[in-house]
């Protein structure tokens, strides 16, 4: 705020705004994606308020609702958010239902539409983190808001400029009465480092979006292909509707072997164990590109079709779910 704001930080910042139908006072940018969603709630709620959040939701969600009440309803289960709505209703000052567009690890979508119309019935207010969904969801890439057409229906929509955008950074879609009140009260906007002024290429690939479609639809075809790979393998892929992929297999100790094993069969991957998700529920994840070929792809297949041979991990997951029911 003191001598680091910049010509280029507000062109972005119209820029942003503008990718989602937004007028220039709508948008304010932080330094990364993860304090876009932690500063903005550490400033706007207390302990006279409450949030209702997705468990599902990312960690930088649940860090920002420190000075806060929090509930949290089983994911994307409508019928629990409405009774948790129902039953803090009247007792707080502000109620916001908190939501990921499409959700980190398990890359399925949340179910938007029901959700919008479910928290302004009751009066609340709905934020939208769309971190992985900009780029690849929407007819214009425009994320969950475009697929559902909720553009101004969701009260604050929290991005990274780390995924599609290819850079460092985050923003918040918001009312100008909001994004001001960020700028001036967030200790993280204040006190931090500006961004540095190679997120003028943010800009530039914001306009790529518009200007060359055809990666967007390159890459859903890389999505379909490898997915129905996987699923050829026996493997899986969960409720994926995304560029995120997981393998779920259920064993910590297998998953690590797995991914060690992928590592030098050179395919890079995320071995994804407790605590980013439940000790029964670790799986391998992927974030698929446009760029990739298909006999990069097919490369990593023919690494899963060993592995699975290798470990049995298309068993796995069925096994300790099993066992699970019947304990």
């Amino acid at each position: 705020m003191i001598g680091g704001f910049f010509e280029f930080h507000r062109t972005l910042e119209i820029k942003i705004a503008s990718f989602f139908k937004k007028t220039s006072d709508c948008s304010t940018i932080f330094t990364t994606g993860y304090t876009a969603n932690s500063a903005t709630l550490l400033s706007l709620l207390q302990k006279e308020d409450i949030a209702i959040v997705d468990r599902a939701v990312h960690t930088s969600v649940f860090e920002g609702l420190m000075m806060t009440n929090v509930r949290m309803f089983v994911h994307n289960n409508i019928e629990h958010l409405e009774r948790i709505i129902k039953e803090v209703k009247g007792k707080y000052r502000t109620i916001m239902v908190i939501v990921d567009g499409v959700y980190s690890q398990d890359g399925d979508i949340s179910l938007l539409n029901e959700i919008e119309t479910i928290t302004h019935l009751h009066g609340a207010f709905l934020m939208v983190d769309d971190a992985h969904g900009v780029g690849i969801l929407g007819k214009t890439g425009r994320g969950v808001l475009e697929k559902f057409d909720l553009f101004d229906k969701v009260d604050l929509l929290t991005g990274t400029f780390s995924k599609t955008f290819a850079n460092i950074g985050g923003y918040v879609i918001a009312n100008p009465e909001i994004t001001s009140f960020l700028k001036f009260q967030s200790r993280q906007q204040i006190f931090s480092a500006t961004a540095s002024p190679a997120s003028t290429g943010i800009i530039k690939a914001i306009e790529l979006i518009d200007e060359e479609p055809e990666w967007q639809q390159k890459l859903l075809e890389n999505v379909r292909y490898f997915k129905n790979g996987l699923l050829y393998l026996g493997l899986d892929v969960g409720t994926t509707a995304s560029a995120i992929i997981p393998v779920k297999i259920g064993d910590p100790h297998i998953t690590g072997d797995v991914g060690r094993e992928l590592l030098e069969a050179e395919i890079y991957t995320n071995p994804i164990l407790y605590p980013a998700v439940a000790k029964k529920d670790a799986r391998i994840r992927m974030s698929l590109m446009a760029t990739h070929t298909k006999s990069q792809l097919d490369k990593a297949l023919n690494a899963f079709e060993h592995v699975n041979k290798k470990y049995k991990i298309s068993e796995l997951k069925r096994r300790h779910e099993k066992e699970s029911t019947q304990r």
